[in-house]
């Protein structure tokens, strides 16, 4: 599913495929308050292929949700794996609204 593909100051990063989308992630070493659910992916990015254009972006995960966690079943369930795969743990879609809206305050 993920490969890593360097390091960087912040963690490891890796690339792969989730149900057809390609997926980037940065994982810290430890679980994280800034992760997603609390685990170990700091940055996630979802793609619909392997152009990983900026403009094709479908989901951003950057210490926090770009534009709110995703509401379409299909991305939720690719972040999904992506936690199942590094964090062994449930992703709770209400925890993450309530943690995206109080970023906002």
């Amino acid at each position: 599913m993920f490969r890593e593909s360097g390091i960087s100051w912040t963690g490891r990063r890796f690339i792969g495929e989730v149900d057809g989308y390609f997926v980037e992630a940065q994982v810290f070493d430890e679980p994280s308050s800034y992760g997603i659910a609390k685990g170990r992916i700091s940055h996630l990015y979802v793609y619909p292929d392997h152009s990983s254009d900026f403009n094709r972006r479908l989901l951003g995960y950057e210490r926090g949700w770009e534009g709110g966690p995703p509401q379409d079943r299909r991305l939720q369930r690719v972040v999904e794996q992506a936690v199942n795969y590094f964090d062994r743990q449930p992703v709770d879609w209400m925890f993450e609204m309530y943690r995206y809206r109080d970023s906002r305050d």
